[in-house]
């Protein structure tokens, strides 16, 4: 027994071409097509919207009351660069 494993995708009108590899011999194959499960829709626990929102203006609250905390790209970039020379050449 020869497997051969491919992913492909497939398109509205479910025609799907394989190519095989040379190795492969000719004659009668058998061919399995696997679908992975659609993911069923989960219902949302009650309330968790409302907690969420409520964390996230809790972070902009955050964000507006300490803008000297907030770091650009490049002063993180610096932090880090700083943290990893504080190591000592290997």
């Amino acid at each position: 027994m020869h497997a051969h494993k491919i992913t492909v995708h497939v398109p509205k009108s479910r025609r799907v071409e394989i190519n095989l590899p040379e190795d492969v011999p000719e004659g009668e194959a058998e061919v399995i097509v696997l679908v992975q499960n659609q993911r069923e829709p989960r219902m949302v626990e009650a309330g968790s919207n409302e907690r969420l929102l409520a964390a996230c203006r809790a972070v902009d609250g955050w964000r507006e009351n300490n803008p000297d905390r907030l770091l650009s790209k490049d002063q993180i970039d610096a932090a880090l660069a700083a943290e990893r020379d504080s190591w000592g050449a290997p």
